[in-house]
């Protein structure tokens, strides 16, 4: 591999990382967003 690959990979692999991360946060917080309270769950 030339520097240029090798940087092209370590890139990739740290785009792909960041977006599976934030993909399960955005699932972990759909699981328990509420838009509102009904008053009887207060």
């Amino acid at each position: 591999m030339t520097r240029k690959q090798k940087r092209l990979a370590v890139i990739a692999g740290g785009m792909s990382f960041i977006l599976a991360a934030v993909l399960l946060v955005m699932f972990a917080f759909s699981q328990s967003v509420a838009y509102f309270y009904m008053p009887a769950d207060l």
